[in-house]
Order: structure tokens, then C-alpha cells, then sequence
């Protein structure tokens, strides 16, 4: 079990504290010790510390101790959001117009031509995500739920995707599902379960002429981000 260490200042505290408590003569007897009466000039006495003040000094301590540790926490999450470097992708040799960036490298089964697999993914444009299947269906109520999308790799990625969720009573409102860009296809090729990889994506193998809500006809800007769920 770890012993939990107490900033300096606070272990100073309770050791004068307990030292005071113990040396402390009575009233009568600091009296008499003055020379000469009640001439001599005493300094005032330092404020005691009661049970319940020195449980709050601990307490502080102890957050203070943690607080530290949520600081750098917070951090990498935050380093994790900034852009990566153009020059840091490398090129796909499934599809040579694509450019990928490793994020995470899955330990599971890899992904080739012909495999079946379910995937999230999601296209960045100007920093905002704007297709997702995270958010892939609404429900009543504004709420929105997650949809993997399922496909053959080296496929045709068009429309919504192949795995459906049925309405129940009305619950489910909107389309059949995110579209996604033609390069998903092959853009997962050599990625294993449970990785998850950034893509920088061309005009061609993207939304081409016809764009997608607010990307625009022709873009070359979107950024396609996948995490690899399973293999089949």
C-alpha cells in the first residue's frame, strides 16, 4: 500500500502543532516563570490548530497531490487533437492516392482485399468532423448513436451502409446513415482490429464534384479518420 507523502509545509504545521499541545505549560505556572511580574513582554500565543482544521490540511494535500497528475492528463489529451504534419503521412500502396497516418496500431486480425470488415469513420473539413458514423442516426429528441459501417475492402463504398438499424415505433428519425468518401475502400488495407488510422484524402477518392453537406464539389482538404472494429 502506498504511503501518501504530505507537502512540507502542511507536515510542519501538525508537528508544531502536536508539539505545542506537549510542551504547553499551564496558565499559573507561565505566570510565575516572569521575571518581575507581568513586565516582561510576551509574544502572542500562535493560533491552534483544532482536530477537524488539521483533517481539512490533510484533505488539501491530498487533492493538491492529484491535481497534478489530471493537469498532464488533460494535457495529452489536448497534444492528441492538434493537426499532424502533411509531411508525417505516408503514401498507401493499396491506393497510391492516398496518404496515411498510423494512430493507433491494432493487435487483432489485419485487413486485406476481400475481407469483410465494420469500421467508424469520420471526415474532417476545416478542423470540424463532418461526416460520422458516430453520430450516424438521430433519435427522437435530437439524441444521436453510433452505426458502424460494414464493407468489403477494395469494394464499392456508396450510399448508406450495408448494416441497417430498423425504426422501432418512430424512435429513429433522418437518412440511412453517413456517406462515405469512394477512398474508404481500400483505406484500410494492412490496418488490424482495433487500430485506427488518419487519412489525407483527394477530391477523387472524396466527395468528388457533388460534395457532401459542408464539404465542398472538389475538395482536397478532408482529412478521413478510421478506427478498424472487426474483421471477417
Amino acid at each position: 500500500m502506498a504511503t501518501l507523502r504530505l507537502p512540507a509545509a502542511f507536515q510542519a504545521t501538525i508537528s508544531q502543532n502536536v508539539w505545542r499541545r506537549r510542551s504547553r505549560p499551564a496558565a499559573g505556572v507561565a505566570a510565575a516563570a516572569r521575571p518581575g511580574g507581568g513586565d516582561t513582554a510576551v509574544s502572542p500565543p500562535l493560533p491552534q490548530l483544532s482536530r477537524r482544521q488539521l483533517q481539512a490540511a490533510v484533505l488539501a494535500a491530498v487533492l493538491a497531490s492529484q491535481a497534478a497528475p489530471a493537469q498532464a492528463l488533460g494535457f495529452k489529451k489536448e497534444m492528441k487533437k492538434r493537426n499532424i504534419p502533411a509531411e508525417d503521412y505516408t503514401v498507401l500502396e493499396a491506393e497510391p492516392g492516398l496518404r496515411y497516418y498510423e494512430l493507433a496500431v491494432g493487435n487483432g486480425q489485419e485487413a486485406k482485399l476481400g475481407s469483410r470488415v465494420f469500421v467508424h469513420f469520420e471526415c474532417k473539413y476545416r478542423g470540424l468532423y463532418v461526416v460520422s458514423t458516430r453520430s450516424a442516426r438521430t433519435l427522437g429528441g435530437n439524441r444521436t448513436v453510433a452505426e458502424p459501417f460494414e464493407f468489403v475492402v477494395g469494394g464499392p463504398v456508396v450510399g448508406p451502409g450495408v448494416r441497417t438499424v430498423e425504426s422501432a415505433g418512430g424512435l429513429f428519425a433522418g437518412g440511412g446513415g453517413p456517406k462515405p468518401p469512394l477512398g474508404l475502400s481500400k483505406a484500410v488495407v494492412g490496418m488490424r482490429t482495433g487500430g485506427k488510422r488518419s487519412l489525407l484524402v483527394p477530391a477523387e477518392l472524396g466527395y468528388g464534384s457533388q460534395g457532401e453537406q459542408e464539404i465542398p464539389p472538389n475538395c482536397d482538404s478532408i482529412e478521413l479518420r478510421i478506427e478498424l472494429l472487426s474483421v471477417a
